[in-house]
């Protein structure tokens, strides 16, 4: 078996590490940060400080499709979530409440979520790692550069380090992140490091945690892990997460300078008063904060597409090869189903060359293409209607015959055929083609929005947002 380095601690190298040890490959993980995790789990989100993992105080999804890999083949590290106070989400059982027919059906059993905060994840899958004898974790320690068999040759041989030192290695497995040097190193050595297609997120998010003082929910739970809508110009979601805690985030376009102030604590909490949806979680007797407003920007979409003639020897995996707006909840999935393929492929084509670099390099650009493009399409539709709104224009429509993220969500909450496509869609259980490409689920989609007036979940508008938030800022600068 091969000898593996992984440049990265986070979810993605954490999970590769585990699964390329268990094929039986030897090891080993370098992780910059230098900081000592807390010994229990439930400790991480107040003791854990990540500075080079900026999205770990931030809200998270954690999907079917990664949940269910976990189950499948991280069963240890899935039940000691469980034990430190993941608790285990199944959509079946919360379908929305004005659905036409809501009979079960034998593929719900799919649809299963945990509600848990990321830095608790990471460190239940970083205690697995540090307790498996066939990987070295080592901290602090920063990767300057790639090793190769000789000047200009495509077969890396290992990674160097900032002081110099060289880890030899069969197998390079990037991991380092959206900001990964990997692409600037290979341009260096004179080697092609592939296309990157990205785009702008065009959304600022702001994110505080608190925890819940009563066992009932304060409110609906119309989105299944937790409540939360889109509006015509912002976005709010509750999720719910371990140890009888929750999150929320607000997400604004970054250039809207009225909603600036949600940084701060007095803006963001009159922000979440004022959407009449997630307002009663704020009551006193039902939860208190337990942390500041987090604020997290610059986000991209982004693809990294392998050249024709892969070096031979590195693979992306995680954030290294694709971003998606977390707003969608993949990142995790998607890294656990790219680990899976790398381990899938180099058990079919074991020995290191260009037949392996080329398969790896297929199945990654077809497992991710379809959600890097989903989500740009996306983010522009949306971030085209708050710019709408900012400016008092009407926004533009899609082009006849094209169905809108928003249309079939909507169709969702009455129509069973459409919920069930659209949940399997946000679960990354199936591709968006089988949601926007689908005759049957357009038709379901226009005779259900053709009823006229259908139940909804109540936000603010603009005036009423940037109004508390005036307010707000006014009141603190008193």
């Amino acid at each position: 078996m091969a000898t593996a380095v992984i440049i990265g601690g986070s979810t993605a190298g954490l999970a590769g590490a585990l699964a390329l040890a268990r094929a039986g490959h030897r090891v080993e993980v370098l992780e910059r940060d230098p900081g000592t995790p807390p010994g229990r789990p439930a400790d991480a989100p107040a003791q854990w400080q990540r500075p080079t993992v900026p999205q770990s105080v931030h809200s998270h999804a954690f999907g079917s499709l990664g949940v269910n890999l976990l189950r499948e083949e991280y069963p240890e590290v899935y039940r000691e979530l469980v034990a430190a106070g993941a608790a285990e989400i199944r959509l079946g059982d919360r379908k929305p409440p004005f659905l036409d027919d809501p009979s079960d059906r034998p593929e719900d059993a799919e649809l299963n979520m945990l509600a848990c905060r990321r830095s608790l994840f990471d460190l239940v899958l970083r205690q697995a790692v540090a307790n498996h004898p066939g990987i070295v974790l080592r901290t602090g320690c920063t990767v300057r550069g790639l090793e190769f068999a000789a000047e200009g040759s495509p077969r890396v041989t290992g990674v160097r380090l900032e002081d110099g030192e060289q880890v030899a290695a069969d197998l390079v497995i990037d991991a380092a992140g959206r900001r990964s040097p990997v692409g600037d190193w290979l341009a260096a050595a004179g080697l092609p490091a592939g296309e990157v297609r990205s785009s702008s997120c065009e959304i600022t998010y702001y994110t505080r945690h608190y925890r819940a003082l009563t066992k009932a929910p304060a409110g609906p739970l119309n989105r299944g892990f937790g409540a939360g809508g889109l509006w015509d110009s912002y976005t709010a979601v509750l999720f719910l997460g371990d140890n009888d805690t929750f999150s929320i985030s607000l997400g604004v376009l970054p250039q809207d300078k009225e909603l600036k102030g949600l940084r701060t604590e007095e803006a963001f909490t009159a922000a979440v008063a004022a959407t009449p949806l997630l307002a009663p979680w704020l009551a006193p007797t039902v939860s208190e904060p337990i942390s500041p407003v987090y604020a997290m920007g610059g986000l991209d979409n982004s693809l990294r597409t392998a050249p024709a003639e892969p070096v031979q020897g590195l693979f992306a995996v995680g954030d290294s090869a694709a971003t998606t707006n977390p707003a969608y909840g993949r990142g995790v999935s998607l890294a656990l189903a790219q680990v899976r393929l790398l381990v899938q492929v180099l058990t079919e084509h074991p020995q290191v060359g260009a037949e392996q670099s080329a398969a790896y390099a297929a199945g990654a650009e077809r497992l991710l293409r379809p959600w890097f493009e989903d989500s740009v399409q996306n983010d522009a539709g949306r971030a085209g209607l708050w710019r709408a709104t900012a400016e008092g224009v009407r926004p533009l429509g899609p082009p006849p015959g094209v169905l809108t993220f928003g249309q079939v969500a909507e169709a969702g909450g009455t129509d069973a055929v459409v919920w069930r496509r659209v949940a399997r869609m946000m679960m990354t259980l199936a591709t968006p083609e089988t949601v926007y490409a689908d005759g049957e689920v357009r038709d379901r989609v226009l005779r259900a929005l053709s009823g006229g007036s259908r139940p909804g979940f109540p936000g603010a508008s603009r005036a009423q947002l940037v109004e508390a938030v005036a307010k707000a800022a006014a009141n603190s600068d008193s």
